[in-house]
């Protein structure tokens, strides 16, 4: 079997997608799946599925009930044991886990300067995404969990960008931070590396056109204006700056020792 909270959340077994309910018995799947062989207490589970307004023991054994009756089929058990639930799957069997560890094994290729390695690690795992993390589920602990893996996925996007640009592949980078400009409208971070990845290109006319519409989206959103580093890498696609056309943008601070 497979799970998925990196887009809606699912199970799939034998290629086909079970039927797993209403919201409510999905949070509960991801709560379990956030750390897999691993006892959740039901104090815990209550609380992050349920919010503030616990429900009776008998709303609980429902979903629990009915969670543990759709995976039962397929060899998969949801064990009650010690005040707490535990679900008994590998965390290779759930794509944030494959996710988490291909990212740490690009961190340490970029640790041994292996670009190329890294940044196909990090193109696998950014493919196991199929939309915003946990989505449809709502409520403070969903919130926050679907926060925190957008925030993952950003840097991985990020160090992907960084690879190719460093590997001297910046069409590949403007590819991937095109599709991506939509996501962070406002983070000039983003916004930088796609002006440097069109500059790369040859398209200097467009980084510079890149700015400006970053710019009238800033001032919009944020009532800002681009901020001092941006300004800066403007001025340095204006003046052809050919110093821009080999910087290096992962420093080794940025990868383990």
């Amino acid at each position: 079997m497979e799970f998925c909270v990196l887009g809606p959340v699912e199970a799939w077994a034998d290629g086909e997608r079970i039927r797993l309910g209403p919201a409510k018995v999905r949070c509960v799947l991801a709560v379990l799946l956030r750390t897999p062989g691993v006892l959740v207490t039901t104090e815990a589970l209550v609380d992050r599925v349920w919010d503030e307004h616990p429900p009776g023991p008998s709303v609980r054994y429902k979903y629990v009930g009915s969670l543990r009756a759709a995976l039962r089929p397929h060899g998969v058990d949801l064990a009650s044991a010690d005040g707490g639930y535990l679900l008994d799957v590998d965390a290779e069997q759930v794509d944030l886990h494959r996710f988490r560890r291909l990212t740490a094994s690009a961190r340490v290729a970029l640790a041994r300067g292996s670009l190329g390695e890294a940044a196909l690690l990090l193109a696998e795992g950014l493919r196991l995404w199929r939309g915003s993390a946990v989505t449809g589920l709502t409520g403070s602990w969903a919130e926050l969990f679907r926060s925190q893996l957008e925030f993952e996925r950003r840097d991985a996007r990020m160090r992907f960008a960084c690879c190719t640009l460093d590997a001297g592949r910046p069409a590949e980078a403007l590819e991937r931070l095109t599709e991506w400009e939509g996501d962070y409208p406002a983070d000039e971070q983003i916004i930088g590396l796609r002006m440097v990845a069109l500059y790369r290109c040859g398209r200097c006319t467009e980084a510079v056109a890149c700015y400006h519409r970053a710019r009238k989206r800033l001032l919009a959103k944020l009532g800002a204006e681009p901020g001092p580093n941006l300004r800066t890498l403007l001025l340095r696609i204006q003046d052809r700056d050919r110093a821009l056309a080999d910087e290096r943008f992962l420093a080794p601070t940025d990868v383990p020792d």
